[in-house]
């Protein structure tokens, strides 16, 4: 049910009852100002006639038809009418005519003889209260005239007040469901009671801040979109420059394993297996991004393109004719002797190898994520020790358990990537 209808249904019997109560007491009120009306002209007429010195038939007519009066008569003192008549003034209550004339009211006034100073007779005047009733039929006409009209504008001011009412909640609710369609930002003018005012202004407030939370979350949205992308891109430009790699790799003087743990920045790590021109020769690059994400990946694989002999690569050279191993560059790998089971010292920049031996190269992600070199030696000697003579299969997943283990209980800075090769044919 609208509010309009809830007013006019609450209101308006409430004002008619109300109307109709006034009317009721002004009716009862007014009759009783009619009849005392009446008394008080009843009096007048007898009182003024009484006083008269012509009493004849003419004049009595003439004056009861001037006044609107039923009779006109005098009364002499020895009539037997008077008996019981006070010698003052008197008006008597309403009573049935015994002659048929319906409900009467009589006034009567004393007539004294001026010389004698007595009463000789009386004046009697009588109104038909069909003349009160006429009267009072008239007054109650136009109090429900009155009534009528008041009920009319009620009515017409009530319905104007409730469409004053009802159009600004209405067309709240219109743009409440503007908002709830996803109209934001539209403004609504603030009209009607203050109340309403306060309602609208709320509603804008509310529907500014909903735009402003969409745009943001499609400004987020899209901001992730990009991220995601980007870090999509740069995982398969990672994969191209190292797993691939790996994979394509078909030389049997060295076998390789990655193992590779993720941040959030991913950093780039490219290695290469260069061709060379004596056969005896197997080539290992290894080159480290300098920017995170996909452009630092991309900056680094053109810069390796275009300049594969650059100081910041590392070089690895394996010289299988003569069992050596040639390093230059800043990533200096671990090696691992199988037979004696410890870590090889370089001599001037060259390890001599045999099959089976380790050696590791990796990112400055692993450093420092340990922060201290000595535990990285430490832990690659701890599972070489036990399983190394096992191959680089099994090292290379007790390795990847035991850096999982340990980036479970400490958040990945940045990437960690750990390359394990193993000399099969030197």
């Amino acid at each position: 049910m609208k509010i309009r209808t809830r007013l006019l249904l609450f209101l308006l019997p409430t004002l008619i009852g109300s109307i109709a109560l006034v009317s009721t007491l002004l009716s009862y009120n007014w009759y009783g100002e009619i009849v005392e009306g009446f008394r008080t002209r009843l009096k007048s007429a007898v009182v003024s006639t009484a006083s008269l010195t012509d009493f004849s038939e003419e004049e009595l007519v003439r004056i009861k038809d001037q006044l609107n009066l039923s009779h006109l008569y005098v009364l002499p003192s020895s009539s037997p009418a008077t008996a019981g008549i006070p010698k003052d003034v008197h008006i008597t209550p309403i009573y049935a005519s015994p002659a048929g004339d319906g409900k009467l009211m009589t006034g009567y006034a004393p007539i004294w003889d001026k010389k004698s100073g007595q009463v000789i007779g009386f004046m009697a005047a009588d109104i038909s209260i069909n003349l009160i009733d006429k009267k009072f039929q008239e007054t109650l006409f136009l109090i429900l005239l009155c009534a009528g009209f008041t009920i009319l504008i009620m009515v017409a001011t009530l319905f104007l007040i409730a469409n004053k009412i009802s159009h600004p909640v209405q067309k709240l609710n219109n743009s409440a469901l503007a908002i709830a369609a996803g109209q934001y930002g539209e403004s609504i003018q603030p009209q009607g009671p203050k109340e309403i005012a306060e309602l609208a202004n709320t509603l804008n407030t509310m529907s500014e801040c909903l735009l402003e939370n969409i745009n943001r979350l499609k400004e987020n949205s899209l901001l992730r979109e990009r991220m995601y992308g980007e870090y999509e891109c740069a995982m398969l430009l990672q994969h191209m420059m190292l797993q691939k790699n790996i994979d394509d790799c078909r030389s049997d003087a060295v076998a390789v394993k990655s193992i590779t743990f993720f941040s959030e920045s991913p950093r780039g790590l490219l290695l290469d297996f260069p061709k060379t021109e004596k056969p005896d020769h197997f080539q290992i690059h290894m080159a480290e991004a300098i920017e995170e994400g996909f452009e630092g990946m991309y900056k680094l694989l053109t810069h390796y393109k275009l300049s594969k002999q650059s100081q910041a690569h590392t070089s690895l050279l394996f010289d299988r004719s003569a069992s050596t191993l040639h390093v230059k560059g800043p990533h200096f790998p671990l090696f691992w002797s199988l037979d004696d089971q410890k870590y090889l010292e370089p001599v001037q920049g060259s390890f001599k190898v045999d099959s089976g031996d380790f050696f590791f190269l990796f990112n400055q992600g692993l450093p420092r994520f340990y922060k201290n070199p000595q535990k990285i030696t430490e832990l690659l000697s701890k599972v070489l020790k036990i399983f190394a003579s096992d191959g680089l299969e099994t090292t290379a997943a007790m390795l990847h358990k035991e850096l999982s283990f340990a980036t479970k209980r400490k958040e990945l800075e940045e990437d960690i990537h750990l390359l394990c090769f193993q000399i099969l044919n030197p």
